[in-house]
């Protein structure tokens, strides 16, 4: 007798043709099928098996196991999951994959979010939502019966932070936005285990939440460093910010600014920034190991690509730092008209400097274009000729 009543309970839990009432509502964190989780699979009052279908209800029976931990609504750091993550929801009591395995031992078909290669071996599963051997994580495949919140705090599937390529800083609300500033706490725990990497320039918005704030690049790199002689500190603000004597240079004249997170040449490589640089120095080389940039014409002479410079190297720098304020190692008759007759740079060179050496038009300094504006007379950047010079210096000449 006891046996039928038992069999009818079930039935009415889940078919909504059985008027049994105590099994006519579905529980609040139930999937949508009616009374099927009340029937067999839990109560009113909690969300999946309070009770196993073989009547335990202690969490170490693997019918039993983190099945309100999954579910619950009420998490705070990741979306409910749903019973269909894991298993195939069945349409009525005799649907394939529901109870037809001769054990009798639930069937696990995971959903897509749990990955291609998702598998469980009866005590532990190998799924995506709780990372794997290349993220980092302490527990990676966890104890299905163990709901002590040992394998739940942060750091268990993924590392604090990643490993590389991952940056390495430790401010999740850097590059995610679903993260409170400078906490471990989710603004939005939807969004957490979801399928999607949410990443959108962190909390703030924008590049500078991993680069730096407006105030032109690095003021922190992505180690958190802020001193300058940190490789991901250098220089950045001497170059970025507005300039006295050069023009602004921008991220792209030595970096590709990528387009989304994972542009090609933004993170794919070993956690080092690339460096292809722009047409203005297409045999630029940036060496890691030694913090330098070489074959520049930005630090050039002005006539080859030959500058070379540290990039922890202080600035501003002096006049005479990249090329010579003698005309030594310049192009043309650079030597001949400063060392030998005293011909000030701001005489072929009005638009750019002063007669004290001062830049007046810092956008036409380090622009990839000699600008040659002459006091007296003309210049022709064609035939690199002047004339109508005056003043004594001598007729047209070729430069």
């Amino acid at each position: 007798m006891r046996s039928s009543i038992v069999a009818l309970g079930l039935l009415a839990g889940c078919f909504p043709g059985f008027d049994d009432v105590e099994y006519r509502t579905p529980p609040p964190f139930s999937d949508p099928q009616a009374g099927c989780a009340i029937g067999c699979h839990g109560s009113d009052t909690s969300n999946a098996p309070p009770v196993s279908l073989s009547g335990a209800i202690d969490t170490t029976h693997v019918g039993i196991g983190a099945h309100q931990q999954h579910l619950d609504p009420a998490s705070t750091w990741h979306r409910p999951v749903a019973c269909a993550d894991c298993h195939a929801v069945p349409t009525d009591i005799a649907s394939p994959g529901h109870m037809d395995d001769a054990d009798g031992k639930a069937e696990i078909t995971f959903g897509a979010i749990a990955g291609a290669g998702a598998t469980w071996n009866g005590v532990s599963c190998t799924v995506s939502c709780h990372g794997d051997s290349t993220t980092g994580g302490t527990k990676t495949q966890p104890t299905w019966t163990q709901v002590d919140g040992t394998q739940s705090t942060c750091g268990s599937c993924h590392g604090l932070p990643p490993p590389a390529p991952h940056p390495a800083g430790t401010n999740c609300a850097s590059c995610h936005p679903t993260m409170e500033e400078g906490s471990m706490t989710f603004r939005d725990a939807a969004s957490h285990i979801n399928g999607v990497v949410d990443v959108s320039g962190g909390a703030t918005g924008g590049c500078t939440s991993c680069h730096g704030s407006a105030n032109a690049a690095p003021p922190k790199d992505l180690d958190g460093n802020t001193d300058r002689t940190a490789p991901g500190v250098g220089a950045h603000q001497i170059h970025l910010q507005p300039s006295t004597w050069h023009r602004t240079i921008t991220c792209s004249n030595c970096h590709v600014v990528p387009t989304s997170t994972d542009a090609p040449g933004h993170r794919d490589g070993d956690n080092v920034a690339e460096l292809p640089f722009d047409a203005l120095n297409p045999a630029g080389v940036y060496s890691p190991a030694t913090t330098t940039c070489s074959t520049l014409y930005c630090h050039g002479n002005g006539r080859d690509n030959i500058g070379s410079i540290s990039w922890l190297a202080p600035g501003p720098l002096a006049c005479g730092s990249c090329h010579s304020t003698n005309g030594t190692g310049m192009s043309g008759r650079h030597r001949r008209h400063i060392a030998e007759e005293g011909i000030r740079c701001s005489q072929c060179h009005s638009t750019v400097i002063d007669a004290n050496m001062g830049i007046i038009a810092p956008n036409l300094h380090v622009n990839g274009v000699h600008e040659v504006k002459l006091t007296t007379g003309t210049y022709n950047p064609a035939t690199r000729g002047c004339s109508g010079l005056g003043g004594g210096c001598h007729g047209p000449q070729t430069w």
